[in-house]
């Protein structure tokens, strides 16, 4: 089965729910190389859905409000169309 960057950004929000997580993490649960994961960091910076944060002196990353949003409409459009 085919994913689509829409598939990879779901499965990089939901590992964010549980905790901030770094790019080489998020590019793990996303199974995408670092270089495309950064992309699709930026795109998602871009339009506010994730926060990039240097709490512990790293650069991590956090779910928004609006990460959330992202989730839930996309789990009901999962369920919504075949």
């Amino acid at each position: 089965m085919n994913r689509c960057r829409h598939d990879i950004i779901n499965d990089m929000l939901s590992a964010l729910m549980t905790r901030p997580r770094r790019i080489t993490e998020l590019c793990s649960v996303g199974n995408v190389p670092v270089d495309r994961g950064k992309d699709i960091v930026k795109y998602m910076e871009k339009f506010g859905i994730l926060l990039e944060t240097a709490e512990s002196g790293e650069k991590e990353y956090r779910l928004t409000d609006r990460g959330y949003e992202w989730i839930g409409l996309f789990k009901h459009l999962k369920r919504a169309l075949p």
